[in-house]
């Protein structure tokens, strides 16, 4: 076996693709910054940062094991930091949980009218980060043979293949679970494509992860292919920047462009499908102002309020799980 030399090509790869999550923070930091504003409360600006950053995670760990830098003398021969800490249980398995996370939180909301925070929401959550840490550390103390070793001859990581299976039937058995709460999810009403959103994430996610997994058992030494691990970055980065902006394109530029016009837009729509409940909005609120400190205040009252009476205020949002 021969390792295809670094060229330019790597190097344009690496310089591209940084640029890309380099603008990517740029939205995540815009979107932190304007948390309260409902559109972008209402898509969890904390978990969307979080899956931001587990995301760089999977792409540093991807320049490691995917062969686009040179590892020999640099800490990046440290295999099971970069390329199993770093790759999979910060990027590739932490970015998978959150969507799932993200999924079960509407089936909370809507299918079982219940808010996405408290003990028994976390408490799942607690226990699958605890078994990757579990995994994570049996993984530092086994030998590295025995686990992901450095490969001298190749300038490579190798990981043995035992692990590789258990890490991909984690990955499965997630989306399996995501897959799940996705056709219970699938017949509620909302008023922003938030079905929609899950399904296309669920549906990025199983295509990456098929395609990862027929690479990594049918070609395991794709790296030492220039082309191939070339397309496997682009594909890993395409997946996650897809599911990622798929769900804060919109409320993000409308932010930016026409914040006050859409934020009217979202809110009639919100009172049109009735679904102030789900929102945790104040029932008799159709038009808002926004000031300078947030919340938004409340300019005038609702023909329809005495249908439905008048709820006490809250300026949160239920699908933003009180992150912030």
């Amino acid at each position: 076996m021969k390792l295809d030399p670094r060229n330019n090509a790597d190097l344009v790869i690496v310089i591209l693709l940084s640029c890309i999550y380099g603008i990517n923070l740029c939205a995540t930091l815009f979107a932190l910054f304007n948390r309260k504003y409902p559109p972008l409360r209402s898509k969890g600006p904390l978990l969307m940062t979080a899956m931001y950053i587990s995301s760089v995670f999977w792409f540093i760990g991807d320049l490691q094991v995917d062969g686009h830098v040179t590892l020999v003398g640099s800490v990046l021969t440290d295999c099971r930091g970069f390329g199993f800490w770093v790759r999979i249980i910060l990027g590739v398995c932490t970015i998978t949980v959150l969507i799932s996370i993200r999924c079960y939180i509407f089936y909370r909301i809507f299918n079982q009218n219940l808010p996405g925070r408290g003990w028994r929401f976390f408490l799942p959550i607690g226990i699958y980060f605890m078994c990757l840490l579990i995994i994570g550390i049996v993984v530092s103390a086994l030998k590295p043979s025995k686990s992901v070793q450095y490969v001298p001859g190749l300038d490579l990581c190798n990981m043995d293949k035992p692990l590789k299976v258990t890490m991909f039937v984690i990955l499965w058995v997630t989306d399996a679970f995501t897959c799940f709460v996705t056709w219970k999810v699938r017949n509620i009403r909302s008023s922003f494509n938030e079905v929609r959103e899950v399904f296309f994430s669920l549906f990025i996610m199983i295509t990456a992860l098929t395609i990862n997994t027929g690479i990594q058992f049918a070609h395991p030494q794709y790296p030492l292919n220039r082309t191939y691990r070339i397309i496997s970055t682009i594909f890993d980065t395409a997946a996650v920047n897809a599911i990622w902006w798929g769900i804060m394109a919109k409320p993000l530029f409308s932010c930016l462009f026409r914040r006050q016009k859409y934020l009217q837009e979202w809110t009639a729509k919100l009172y049109e499908d009735d679904l102030q409940k789900e929102y945790e909005m104040p029932r008799y609120q159709n038009r808002y102002v926004e000031d300078d400190s947030y919340p938004l205040e409340t300019s005038k009252q609702a023909p329809n309020s005495s249908l439905h009476g008048a709820d006490n205020q809250s300026s949160g949002s239920r699908l933003s799980f009180r992150y912030d």
